[in-house]
């Protein structure tokens, strides 16, 4: 905002202000967050979210909304007793509930009609973890819009080796930038498995720049700083539910909307331009300028986000290590407890029992109270508060949550425990494995690698779609700081359903003849994860079934992708071969229509997504609007041309016309579907274009008899004129030019003739009023 004072021109800095999305719409964390969402888990002893919050207000952040849906209520309960609601010096923290929400666009869209957000904006997730101060980063992005009007994003991403731990182990993204300015051209990121053996580009990105980068070493930290044409373009485009797969690859796609995203680069030092002889290019800060550009690279800093459990052990595992310094268990966010720094990177405090034959090896964090017995080995974990390890156990590379409790003699290999969870003696658990809260094992039991546990028990209903809510008769009050909500299970759309089973059956034969618990299983789910870091992060969901039936080859690809997100997981571990499924085929009780549906080619994809898509205007009688942003949407999907379009979206809506009475329905139709065709007839061409495509639906279209081809076809050209569709010269030099052809039919040309006749006495007559009134003036000029 500029202002003026005292002669001089001062410009007031806008607030900062950050959105913070705390639902991750997937289950890769179940059964841990069934009882609290996942941002308020804890990382090396500290909830996930304070770091978050700790680095939006180290970048001078003033106000940051959290968007939520599920344990909105813990949410709420949580920041009300933190620091963030005492008066903290520097922001402000706002909860916002938003009931209905199933995907990450659902959530932004919320934001968007609330109108908090204004201005340029951070946007994150409530599980990213970093030590940077945004500042400059926001600086360059400033600095871009006033270069570049259509730049409305900046992406932060982190340079990792191909076998760093934090690289993403689910998806494989390649970025293409443009070296000179940093703005991101292309991005195509698939699953890794099964491997791609190439990738799709739009030729113009390599043929309309001089020099394209294509980094494959990039991955996503889940935060950008964003313009509020964002949230616009999220309210406009309702198939924008994730943030790279939809938002990110449809912006970079589309030669429509015009947008531009520009990225910012953690890089080491060796990576950076100007430091092998480079003239052009000087470093400011952690700046680079380069020529008349800015090169949003930055030379150290740490940023990451948990986007899966494979993700929360190496980013664990940073911070003990203190490769994310100062973010390190000594200093780290929040109010916890201080822990003291030893030997071998081993933090506890002073409240910590250690026995005399213990074993606390290197790498651990000891939370406050824990108590761990003679014999016992500690290495590469955490351990929460109020934990107990029993004599001649192991627990190696994991991590226990508050007040859990291992017996004597058992084997704890790379998991994830939860809150009160109670291990007896001799128990094995096997690299993988995620215990929820309050479930027991043992005694005498091995759980194989890779199994979940919870206390509740999974079951699934026909025709429920998502994991049972409790919902609140509370009304949402927007307008405070704090919302109250109910509780909501953490569960995305295609999340089973899920109840507690009074009866207390547990699964013996998996948690023990003393065990308290049941096998939380999970069928293949589709590999389109909903995440922010699916789509802005870099996760695959929990497979979840919505179709009919699962070939082999189709389960083996799921579980292995289940299994990549687990910690201690490792790319050789699980590689799917291609030679593996060669000779397998799906199963027979596929039906016939799912076969067919896979027999489609891309063309005949589109056009059946066209269809479906015009029907459904037609029967819940969308406005044109609507209908038009949605088939905006399908062209940036299947990449289709101007030209292209014209012709599917002109005949699709033209078969919507009732034959039966051709004078009524025709007016009918093309008055609510004008606007949407008018957004393909751009010029004189376009206009005979249309004419050509009028021409030959009305000729072979095989539903059409032909006592009344000719009449159709007069009537949408008429109409097509009365709407401005059509020009009257477009109409007439179609006309002269189909008879000098002769390769359309020459009964529609006799039909259109007596239109043309018309449309040439009008010309003649406009042209001789013209001249009257010329030969008028010129009269009133000579009497003068």
């Amino acid at each position: 905002m500029d202002s003026v004072k005292g002669g001089s021109k001062v410009e007031e800095k806008e607030e900062l202000k950050a959105v913070v999305l705390a639902d991750s719409f997937d289950e890769l964390f179940q059964p841990l967050s069934l009882n609290k969402p996942r941002c308020l888990l804890p990382l090396c002893n500290v909830p996930m979210l304070e770091y978050t919050l700790e680095f939006l207000a180290l970048s001078g952040v003033v106000e940051a909304i959290i968007v939520c849906k599920a344990h909105a209520d813990k949410l709420v309960a949580y920041i009300k007793q933190s620091q963030w609601a005492r008066g903290h010096p520097q922001m402000k923290v706002v909860v916002r509930v938003v009931r209905q929400a199933t995907t990450i666009g659902d959530a932004l869209r919320a934001i968007d009609d609330s109108s908090a957000i204004m201005s340029d904006f951070i946007l994150c997730t409530g599980v990213v973890i970093s030590n940077m101060n945004l500042a400059r980063m926001v600086s360059v992005h400033v600095a871009n819009k006033k270069r570049d009007p259509n730049h409305i994003m900046t992406v932060l991403l982190q340079e990792t080796t191909p076998v760093h731990r934090r690289q993403d182990k689910c998806d494989e993204s390649i970025y293409f930038i443009e070296p000179s300015s940093s703005r991101l051209l292309a991005l195509n990121s698939h699953a890794l498995l099964p491997k791609a053996k190439s990738i799709v580009i739009q030729p113009h990105v390599i043929t309309d720049h001089p020099e394209v980068e294509l980094r494959a070493d990039l991955t996503d930290t889940n935060v950008s700083i964003c313009s509020p044409d964002v949230l616009a373009l999220f309210t406009e485009n309702f198939d924008y539910h994730t943030m790279r797969r939809d938002f990110i690859h449809g912006i970079l796609e589309s030669d429509i909307l015009g947008k531009t995203i520009y990225a910012h680069v953690l890089a080491g030092s060796s990576s950076l331009p100007g430091e092998h002889g480079d003239s052009n290019s000087w470093d400011i800060g952690n700046q680079l300028i380069y020529g008349d550009s800015f090169l949003s690279v930055s030379r150290g800093g740490y940023a990451a986000s948990v986007t899966d459990t494979a993700a929360y052990d190496a980013i664990s595992r940073d911070i003990i290590g203190r490769w994310a310094y100062p973010l390190c268990p000594d200093n780290g966010p929040g109010d916890g407890l201080v822990y003291s720094y030893n030997r071998g990177a081993v933090y506890k405090v002073p409240s910590v029992r250690l026995d005399r034959q213990s074993r606390v090896e290197h790498h651990v964090i000891l939370g406050a109270e824990s108590h761990v017995s003679n014999f016992t080995s500690i290495s590469d974990s955490v351990l929460g508060a109020r934990c107990f390890i029993g004599e001649q156990s192991v627990v190696r590379g994991s991590y226990l949550f508050n007040d859990t409790r291992v017996g004597q003699g058992s084997l704890i290999e790379q998991s994830i425990l939860g809150e009160r969870v109670t291990i007896l003696d001799n128990v094995t658990i096997e690299r993988g494995c995620l215990i929820g809260d309050d479930v027991t094992i043992g005694p005498n039991v091995c759980i194989p690698a890779f199994t979940r546990l919870a206390r509740r028990k999974l079951r699934r209903k026909a025709g429920s779609p998502e994991i049972m809510q409790d919902d609140s008769d509370e009304e949402e009050d927007e307008d405070s700081t704090w919302t109250e909500s109910a509780q909501h299970n953490e569960a995305s759309p295609e999340a089973p359903s899920a109840e507690f089973d009074g009866q207390e059956l547990f699964d013996k034969q998996a948690v023990g003849i003393e065990g308290v618990g049941y096998v939380w299983s999970d069928s293949p789910q589709s590999v389109d994860a909903a995440e922010f870091g699916d789509d802005f992060g870099s996760d695959v969901s929990d497979i979840n079934s919505s179709s009919d039936g699962y070939s082999d080859e189709e389960d083996d690809v799921a579980l292995r992708l289940r299994q990549l997100h687990t910690i201690g997981s490792t790319i050789e571990d699980i590689t799917l071969l291609e030679s593996d499924h060669e000779d397998e085929h799906p199963d027979d009780s596929d039906t016939e229509h799912d076969e067919n549906l896979a027999k489609l080619s891309p063309q005949e994809e589109f056009e059946r997504e066209l269809y479906l898509t015009v029907k459904r205007a037609c029967e819940e009688n969308l406005s044109a609007s609507k209908s038009a942003l949605e088939i905006k949407s399908l062209r940036m999907s299947y990449h289709r041309d101007q030209d292209d379009m014209r012709a599917s979206v002109v005949q699709e809506i033209f078969r919507t016309i009732d034959l039966g009475s051709i004078s009524d329905s025709t007016v009918k139709v093309l008055r609510k579907w004008a606007p949407v065709i008018k957004d393909y007839i751009s010029d004189g061409h376009a206009q005979l274009d249309l004419m050509d495509i009028i021409e030959r639906y009305c000729a072979l279209e095989s539903d059409i008899d032909g006592g009344v081809r000719s009449r159709l076809f007069v009537r949408i050209v008429y109409m097509s004129y009365q709407l401005d569709l059509l020009e009257d010269v477009a109409i007439i030099a179609w006309h002269n030019r189909a008879h000098k052809t002769g390769e359309v039919d020459s009964s529609l040309l006799q039909a259109l003739q007596p239109v043309v006749d018309g449309l040439n006495e009008s010309d003649d007559s406009e042209e001789d009023d013209s001249e009257d009134e010329e030969d008028n003036s010129e009269e009133d000029e000579d009497s003068e």
